[in-house]
């Protein structure tokens, strides 16, 4: 049984036209195929009135054992998604100005994406086909763990430093009379100020 699982992709973008003559268009992964289509990245599929859609490129889901319960979170979801990450192509190596740079199905790997502003995320509809490998493979290696409260262990009670005295040895009987004495001495000293000071 592997603990591993790859599945070959391909990847469409549609670059939409913007609402305002003063923004940019931009870009919005639409969709994924499913093995290695005849494709060239930065082909032009089809023209829509909202924009153009291109293919982007290819790219592999790669799927472990160790991370099963991300995918069992993503299948708790109302719509099991594909994440498709895009990266800009600042050094002009691709044909378009975003290339793929990550796609998966482990939506804790799409968040650790969505922490920087560089890349273009997207969920899109996990085809059923890669939703049943998917699953199986989840399901041979994932584990209910269940929850263990943490016990305190080495605890190590705080020295006598400077004259400090230490904050869990006094008992609530020292605390309560060290109050009181502290209380009294404010108001002799309260009432020696104003004359008031019975003999």
């Amino acid at each position: 049984m592997s603990r591993e699982l790859r599945i070959d992709v391909g990847v469409i973008a549609e670059k939409r036209k913007a609402r305002s003559e003063w923004a940019d268009d931009y870009w919005v992964p639409t969709a994924i195929i499913e093995g290695h289509v005849h494709h060239k990245p930065g082909e032009m599929m089809r023209q829509t009135e909202t924009g153009t859609m291109y293919f982007m490129g290819f790219s592999e889901i790669y799927c472990h054992a160790k991370e099963a319960e991300a995918y069992v979170h993503n299948f708790e979801s109302e719509i099991p998604a594909i994440f498709i990450i895009l990266r800009p192509d600042d050094d002009d190596e691709h044909p378009l100005p975003w290339y793929v740079h990550s796609v998966t199905v482990s939506p804790y790997e799409a968040q650790d994406f969505a922490d920087s502003s560089e890349e273009i995320i997207e969920r899109v509809a996990m085809p059923m086909t890669i939703a049943s490998a998917l699953m199986e493979f989840t399901d041979q290696h994932h584990e209910d763990v269940p929850f263990k409260k943490r016990k305190r262990e080495n605890f190590k009670e705080e020295k006598l430093i400077f004259g400090k005295e230490p904050v869990f040895t006094r008992t609530k009987t020292e605390n309560s009379n060290n109050a009181t004495q502290r209380l009294s001495a404010r108001q002799t000293s309260g009432a020696k100020k104003n004359g008031k000071v019975n003999d």
